[in-house]
């Protein structure tokens, strides 16, 4: 007998179908069969020449084009439909498509482009994806919950959807994630499993992984996502593609749904995925032209300031492996490409260690469980559906603090800030030079295998959020069975039992093609400085 919940879960997915015309849509004959892995460069083999153009440029490009006239809002959005669409085929990477809303609001634009000679603003006629998260007037949100799902359509939008509309912007999709978001992975009990599109045995990471997907894909130049403990930077990295996480108070987060909503312990932030470090600059740059501040509360008052990178070689902390979990050979070779790198263009790059990091894992753990799981198990409950395994850890065997405890774990948690802005501070590289930038792995893994439970330590990701670091995602490799070769558990990190099942885990094949990226990280508040340095460090790379 089926449950109620699948009905509904049933259901919302006929709907889904519905909304995508066969008119966007390649026929299956003209598909690759599913034992093609790799299916990166499909749109190049099936999409028309004029669509390829167009979505093969950049967020920056695609503006410029836009405000000189060579396309339309109309043609670049049609052209991103078709190729999201095809994105979606072979992914699996939407929830909610409305075609029809994207095409109205692009003819608007190309009517005001048309009569007066301008702009509505930087991103005039850009498509951008969202994360179902965001609130979109006239579609649904239901964040992967079946319970959320009620066939009632938003009847606002979330504050930064509003600002980027004020910049020019275009949406027309909203993509995948896991039940709760509280996962590394982006599957569902309403939508199902997102894939890899480098190898579709693989996972595109989380909870922001449709928009990794999706971007990686091109079918959206730039896409939006939430982090609390990973969820931009993972899929930014198992997907192949840039990723910023700002600090809180940086971007607007006003009316973006959510769970643990409200949750202070530790603070969920917004931030772009795009196919360009410049595209991060772009998005950044014309979300804070819209003053923020004064429309969310929270927001500090911080205009964009273009930052300037010194001209003396610059200092890089690296740290490739944290001590309590060594990443697996994908990982570790990545990172010694960005040391070479950084040392070949003549900057200073050293070890480094940081701060006591179990010390900060165990409070980050504890940050997302200070209801004791009451919330994501609360809205399982309302519809009978089970979730994912993936979610369990964070709402089984944890019991809510009370208000006491949670003044306790505040002051804890400030201490060791603290203690962590401090060993910051007073940290010199062998010449006696401060720090300009610290980077470390983003996970222990080149992407993992689709829905099973393989990606088991986020210290690496999550350590940030705690402390509210700036941290740019920045593509380096790609796993190579020939070069990763495996290799016996390292057995040195703090975590062993962790360490020991991730690496054996690690079966070369089982990895192979999965994208790996690196976090370039700055203090809190230090988004421009950060992009700027990462702009340095993948200079290098591609040198």
């Amino acid at each position: 007998m089926v449950a109620p919940w699948e009905e509904k879960a049933t259901a919302k997915r006929g709907k889904l179908a519905a909304s995508i015309s066969k008119e966007y849509m390649i026929p299956e004959s003209e598909l690759p069969p599913a034992d093609r892995l790799d299916v990166s460069q499909v749109p190049k083999e099936v999409l028309p020449k004029e669509v390829i153009d167009i979505t093969d440029l950049t967020a920056t490009e695609i503006v410029d084009a836009v405000a000189t006239g060579k396309y339309s809002a109309v043609e670049v959005t049609t052209a991103f439909i078709k190729r999201a669409v095809l994105a979606h085929q072979l992914l699996n990477v939407f929830t909610e498509f409305f075609p029809e809303i994207a095409l109205k609001r692009a003819a608007e634009l190309d009517e005001y482009y048309k009569s007066t000679g301008k702009t509505v603003g930087p991103l005039h006629g850009l498509p951008i994806s969202l994360k179902d998260q965001f609130r979109v007037k006239g579609v649904e949100t239901c964040m992967g919950y079946v319970a959320w799902i009620t066939n009632e359509p938003e009847k606002e939008n979330s504050t930064i959807v509003d600002l980027l509309l004020n910049a020019g912007a275009v949406f027309f999709v909203k993509t995948n994630i896991p039940t709760s978001l509280m996962a590394a992975e982006s599957r569902n009990c309403v939508f199902g499993q997102t894939v890899n599109a480098y190898n579709r045995t693989l996972a595109p990471g989380g909870s922001s992984g449709g928009e990794g997907a999706i971007v990686s894909m091109r079918g959206a130049p730039i896409g939006i996502g939430t982090d609390i403990g990973g969820s931009i930077r993972i899929p930014s990295s198992f997907s192949g593609v840039y990723g910023l996480k700002p600090s809180h108070e940086r971007f607007p987060y006003l009316k973006v749904a959510n769970s643990l909503e409200f949750n202070e312990a530790i603070v969920s932030v917004d931030g772009p995925l795009t196919v360009s470090l410049g595209d991060l600059t772009l998005f950044s740059k014309a979300l804070l032209a819209q003053e923020p501040w004064k429309h969310d509360p929270r927001i500090v008052a911080l205009p964009f300031k273009d930052y300037e990178v010194p001209s003396r070689p610059l200092v890089f902390a690296i740290e490739a492996n944290d001590g309590l979990v060594t990443p697996h050979p994908p990982v570790l070779r990545a990172m010694k490409m960005v040391t070479e790198a950084l040392k070949k263009a003549g900057h200073e790059v050293f070890e480094f260690k940081s701060y006591k990091p179990e010390e900060g894992l165990n409070l980050l753990y504890r940050a997302y469980t200070v209801d004791g799981g009451e919330n994501i198990q609360g809205d399982l409950d309302k519809s009978g559906e089970p979730g994912i395994p993936d979610i369990l850890p964070f709402i089984k065997g944890f019991k809510a603090l009370t208000m006491s405890e949670l003044f306790t774990f505040n002051k804890d948690k400030l201490d060791y800030k603290t203690a962590f802005l401090e060993y910051m501070n007073s940290a010199r590289s062998p010449s006696g030079q401060k720090i300009d930038a610290w980077i470390r792995p983003t996970t222990v893994s080149a992407s993992v295998p689709a829905g099973q439970l393989k990606i088991r330590y986020l210290g690496y990701t999550g350590l940030l959020n705690l402390l509210d670091y700036t941290a740019v995602v920045i593509p380096v490799t790609r796993a190579d069975p020939a070069l990763d070769l495996p290799a016996p558990v390292p057995g040195n990190g703090l975590l062993k039992e962790i360490e020991q099942k991730t690496w054996e885990d690690y079966v070369p094949k089982d990895f192979a093609n999965g994208p790996v990226g690196i976090q370039v990280i700055g203090g809190r508040l230090e988004e421009e400085r950060m992009l700027a340095v990462a702009g340095v460090v993948d200079a290098a790379l591609k040198a």
